[in-house]
């Protein structure tokens, strides 16, 4: 089994040397396919997180009577802090409210923020979501809270905005999945054409290999290694790109507004933590995607010339 497994690997190293331009124009296809695959998979993580991060905001908020003790406030913001429909829970004291509301005046409306007086602003309760589709069953939690609790006095929130949340969420989402699965679906068959053309071209060969009773495999087990190398070098080549021209761009706009304000921005997304590790795999994962593709292609494009 060893020895015909490096026979095939010494088959498929001088295929690799007569193929030319041929080998390239493989690599390349392998190289574009992966990078554009791997920008849209990314752009679409990336909107996920917009998504997630608008579905987290605080759309409900409980407020207090002013005077309210904290414990009474608190006591509740650990209870429902503990629900699974729930993400987390922002306290904003009355002193908190108070800084606030002077913070946002002070400028514009500076005569507000001047005579606003303490114990007049209430305490409140800001509910942050893990799903917007979680909103009908929290917002039955805080109404029923303000029916039985004598000190909460307004329940805040807007059905408009909220159902409008979840339909904008839910299209985004469903034209996301049906662009990147159409460009995965054309890219596999681009990809797949591409091979079709190289072993059309060894056809001829192919065929002399079976008139002088090849196996099945031994015909097949070079072009299919053959090919999980390109779409190995393809993959490896994308990252390159990819990861050069992100440090090439930092370095490049490193003092520009522009790349603040994209940290800025981005950084306040619910980024998962990702350790070096985590990386790694995925590293090693789409080299192995790549070498998966390319030898399915192979197997797949061959199977039409060995009768």
């Amino acid at each position: 089994m060893l020895q015909n497994l490096l026979r095939a690997f010494q088959t498929t190293l001088k295929q690799m040397k007569r193929s030319g331009w041929l080998a390239w124009a493989s690599i390349i296809v392998m190289t574009l396919s992966f990078l554009v695959t791997t920008v849209f998979l990314i752009l679409a993580f990336v909107l996920n997180l917009v998504l997630k991060s608008i579905e987290n905001e605080p759309h409900i908020y409980v407020f207090y009577e002013p005077g309210t003790p904290e414990k009474v406030i608190m006591d509740t913001y650990e209870d429902w802090n503990n629900l699974s429909n729930i993400d987390s829970i922002i306290y904003t004291s009355e002193e908190d409210a108070l800084k606030e509301f002077k913070q946002y005046n002070q400028k514009t409306n500076p005569v507000a923020s001047e005579a606003i007086r303490e114990g007049v602003l209430p305490a409140s309760l800001g509910i942050r979501l893990k799903s917007i589709e979680e909103a009908d069953k929290t917002i039955a939690l805080v109404e029923n809270e303000k029916e039985t609790s004598e000190y909460v006095t307004t329940v805040g929130y807007s059905e408009t905005v909220i159902e409008n949340i979840k339909d904008i969420v839910n299209i985004v989402r469903i034209i996301g999945i049906v662009i990147v699965s159409l460009l995965i679906i054309v890219i596999l068959l681009f990809t797949l054409l591409t091979t079709e053309f190289k072993i059309y071209h060894r056809s001829e060969e192919i065929g002399v290999m079976q008139l002088v009773g090849g196996s099945l495999w031994y015909i097949r087990l070079p072009f299919i290694i053959e090919n999980a190398i390109y779409g190995l070098i393809g993959a490896l080549l994308s990252n390159i790109i990819l990861v050069g021209s992100y440090y090439g761009i930092l370095q490049y706009y490193s003092q520009s507004d522009l790349l603040k304000f994209i940290h800025r921005f981005f950084g306040s997304l619910p980024w998962p933590v990702i350790t070096i590790e985590h990386l790694i795999l995925i590293f090693l994962g789409i080299l192995g995607v790549g070498a998966l593709i390319g030898s399915i292609n192979s197997y797949f494009a061959i199977r039409g010339y060995i009768k």
